[in-house]
């Protein structure tokens, strides 16, 4: 090969990365708990996800690009917003107390919080019932489950049955060892669990613990807020696309 070929292909190299690198007039710090799948994780290094997914797909549209930072819960995500080491969130379920670290985007996908258990499901009046029954029950670290749990979490009475357990498949396992009688999860991730990870004799159950929408959250800054105003239309303007890949994720 003569030595022009060689600096075609440099320069053709060159040109591509040049012009990928053009595109991205933003790089943001995506914080993400890195085992909640198939919400968000990492496979063979890479982040990967539903809501990995939607946040490529709408971020991608305004030509920002993200970055990775590995998290090992959803409490961490805010505490290293707050000190601004990262820029952004995925998956956060809005509450009064959380509009401190940032801007909320429009919603983006409901998610629906259930209860997981080896007993068989049955009917209950409210969670306070299984806590009555001296039962324990494990969440997520830093996760906002609605009023009813909020309210029964500041209860010195049961505290110490609320058990905070940072990852998904952790709290699986704790299960299916019955170190815990219950989980509380999204019922995406707790039915691939379930299905992944051979807990077969783990039940959903049909209780309603928190139906709600899940929002991007970006760190407060004079930039980004104009930032959110992009990003909202985006997700409007995706929405159709957004709620394919949750069908999708439902399904499988």
């Amino acid at each position: 090969m003569s030595v022009y070929k060689y600096f075609g292909i440099f320069l053709a190299l060159t040109v591509g990365a040049t012009v990928q690198a053009q595109q991205c007039r933003l790089d943001l710090k995506l914080g993400m708990v890195d085992d909640w799948p198939p919400l968000t994780y990492f496979d063979n290094g890479k982040a990967a996800g539903l809501d990995i997914e939607i946040a490529k797909k709408v971020l991608g549209s305004i030509n920002v690009c993200l970055t990775y930072v590995k998290l090992p819960s959803s409490a961490r995500a805010l505490e290293q917003m707050d000190s601004g080491q990262i820029d952004m969130a995925v998956m956060v379920s809005y509450t009064p107390q959380r509009e401190k670290y940032g801007y909320f985007s429009i919603p983006y996908r409901h998610e629906k919080m259930r209860l997981f258990s080896l007993l068989p499901a049955q009917p209950i009046e409210n969670i306070a019932q299984l806590l009555d029954e001296a039962k324990t029950i494990g969440l997520s670290i830093g996760s906002f489950y609605g009023e009813e749990l909020a309210s029964l979490a500041r209860s010195p009475k049961y505290q110490e049955q609320l058990v905070g357990i940072s990852s998904a498949s952790r709290r699986s396992d704790m299960l299916a060892k019955k170190r815990v009688d219950f989980i509380i999860d999204d019922q995406i991730t707790g039915l691939y669990i379930t299905k992944t990870q051979g807990h077969d004799q783990i039940k959903l159950w049909p209780y309603v613990v928190h139906d709600n929408e899940v929002h991007i959250l970006l760190r407060r800054t004079q930039q980004n807020q104009a930032l959110m105003n992009e990003i909202n239309l985006a997700i409007t303007k995706l929405k159709p696309e957004i709620d394919e890949l949750v069908t999708k994720y439902t399904h499988n």
